[in-house]
């Protein structure tokens, strides 16, 4: 479709672990371009980085009667406290590394660790599973902290079809996903990422309509198969 202005492109509390101290960590961004990431990370290296003191592999969940699983308290939503991460889901998650230590990244997301999970938003009508990142460095098969940031992000990016941007329910929903989308194309400095974001369309992400705020997962009480369901609240 040719490009015109001003008209979108298609294409509870948790039971949570803490294997450290919990410390807020503060993630924001109002630019995707690389000039803007490379600066973000420059900013975020000078924090002290945090680092695990976690010593032992999280254990494995136990036959018998199903556990309490809790979330990590990096991921976890608390109505009365500020989220331990805070940042633009969408930005690339990638930035999250550079003052939180790997070894954090890479710890279990839940406590006894699981195989998958599915996260679901209330502003959004799609779900998004969550598996295990094939990792060299890690034998055991479990969701971490990295692969629920990055699958988040990478399900958030889906272009959406044009029939779910017909199918929105009211004119005000409409100009609310095309100022989500414009803003988020124009917080790119460069005017050539900028325009190549453009062309990509509106995205799923847009679809929050500026609630763009991590602020951590939530438990529901459903199933989807063997996957626990997490919701995701935002602000």
């Amino acid at each position: 479709m040719p490009a015109l202005t001003k008209h979108v492109r298609f294409s509870s509390i948790n039971a949570l672990y803490s294997p450290i101290p919990s410390t807020p960590y503060v993630f924001t961004s109002t630019a995707t371009s690389s000039s803007s990431m490379s600066s973000e990370g420059s900013n975020h290296s000078k924090r002290r980085r945090h680092v695990s003191k976690l010593t032992t592999r999280p254990r494995p969940a136990l036959a018998g009667p199903e556990p309490i699983v809790r979330i990590h308290y990096i991921l976890a939503f608390s109505p009365y406290q500020h989220p331990s991460l805070s940042y633009d889901l969408c930005v690339h998650p990638s930035l999250v590394s550079t003052y939180i230590a790997p070894d954090v990244l890479a710890e279990s997301a839940t406590d006894p660790p699981v195989q998958s999970l599915i996260v679901m938003c209330p502003h959004l009508h799609w779900e998004f599973p969550i598996n295990p990142t094939p990792s060299k460095s890690r034998k055991d098969s479990y969701v971490s902290v990295h692969d629920v940031l990055h699958e988040l992000y990478r399900g958030l990016r889906a272009t959406v079809h044009p029939s779910e941007y017909e199918a929105l329910p009211s004119v005000e929903a409409v100009a609310n996903v095309n100022e989500a989308y414009y803003s988020r194309c124009n917080s790119i400095v460069e005017t050539k990422a900028r325009l190549e974001e453009q062309a990509k369309g509106v995205k799923r992400v847009d679809f929050l309509m500026g609630r763009n705020r991590f602020l951590g997962l939530s438990k529901k009480t459903s199933r989807k198969g063997d996957s626990l369901v997490w919701e995701l609240n935002v602000s």
